[in-house]
């Protein structure tokens, strides 16, 4: 297992997404400076380069025609510039069928910083800093002659939340009504001060 600590962006890790895939994905991207990732990145070339020299060895004729693709990619930002972050993508199935024909579902652990579980109501906004614990998984795609490694995602322990606004930053706040249900002092209690704080799976 492989942990990854940096910047979350677009976490989607209580309700899955069905956009491309009707039984859901859940999903976390992690931005890491670029000097921090290098050693993973190491790793994870490691594990592409050992995977497809075995692919080459079973079948010599994919010596000349075999791809790789990297499980990393350099972040840019809006403007097409790099940012000097690394990005991950990390994914896992909410759903599926096993080889032996079994159905399955899953989810992801999502904790705070003192390993304390968290539900659908924390909603994690870019920028949140995370630590995504996951399985690096090699795969070989026949219809394109590719070979890659998949990032599995495991769980997600949330060190420092952004939470995210959703439609409440198109407006500045004014005196008047606030609701009880939600009331922003209200947030300090269930979250607690938890910026410095860290633990691990």
């Amino acid at each position: 297992m492989v942990i990854l600590k940096g910047k979350a962006t677009w976490a989607k890790v209580f309700q899955p997404d069905t956009k491309f895939n009707p039984e859901g994905v859940y999903s976390i991207n992690v931005s890491i400076p670029e000097e921090e990732a290098a050693q993973v990145c190491e790793q994870f070339d490691t594990i592409l380069s050992k995977y497809s020299a075995k692919l080459v060895k079973e079948k010599p004729q994919l010596k000349a025609s075999l791809s790789t693709r990297t499980p990393y990619e350099t972040e840019y930002d809006e403007e097409g510039n790099p940012t000097g972050d690394i990005l991950f993508k990390v994914k896992m199935k909410a759903g599926g069928t096993t080889r032996d024909g079994k159905s399955f579902t899953q989810k992801p652990m999502v904790v705070d910083a003192k390993r304390t579980p968290l539900d659908k109501s924390t909603l994690i906004g870019n920028g949140s800093i995370v630590k995504v614990a996951l399985d690096a998984s090699p795969y070989y795609m026949p219809s394109n002659k590719q070979a890659g490694v998949s990032l599995r995602l495991k769980g997600v322990q949330v060190i420092d939340l952004v939470e995210y606004q959703g439609a409440s930053n198109l407006f500045e706040e004014e005196d008047g009504f606030v609701t009880q249900a939600v009331a922003k002092d209200d947030a300090s209690d269930i979250f607690g001060d938890t910026a410095d704080a860290e633990g691990d799976f």
